[in-house]
C-alpha cells in the first residue's frame, strides 16, 4: 500500500512576508493600472463626444452661412424691385398730376 505524504512549501502553511508584500504590490499596481485605464477610457469617450459636437457645430455654421448668403441675395433682389416700383409709382404720380392739371 502506497502512502502519500503531503509537505508544505512554507512552514505552517504561511507564505513569507516578502512573498505576500510582492503579491500585494503587484495587485496594487494592477489595480492602479486598471483605474487609470478606466479613466483614460472615460476621457477618450468625452473627447469623442466633444469632437462630434464640434463637427455638428461646424456643419451648423456652414448651413447658417449659406442661409445668410441666400438672404443677402434675396434682399438685393427685393431692394431692386422696390426701386423699380418706386420709379413706376413716381411716373404714375406724374401722369395723374398731369391729368388733374389738364
Amino acid at each position: 500500500m502506497e502512502k502519500t505524504v503531503k509537505t508544505r512549501a512554507f512552514p505552517d502553511g504561511k507564505k513569507s512576508a516578502a512573498s505576500q508584500s510582492n503579491l500585494t504590490g503587484a495587485q496594487e499596481k494592477t489595480l492602479e493600472l486598471a483605474k487609470k485605464n478606466a479613466q483614460l477610457e472615460e476621457v477618450k469617450s468625452k473627447l469623442l463626444e466633444h469632437l462630434k459636437t464640434i463637427e455638428q457645430l461646424r456643419e451648423s455654421i456652414k448651413q447658417e452661412q449659406a442661409k445668410a448668403a441666400e438672404m443677402v441675395t434675396k434682399t438685393a433682389g427685393l431692394e431692386a424691385k422696390v426701386k423699380e416700383l418706386s420709379e413706376m409709382l413716381s411716373k404714375i404720380s406724374g401722369i395723374a398730376a398731369a391729368g388733374k392739371a389738364g
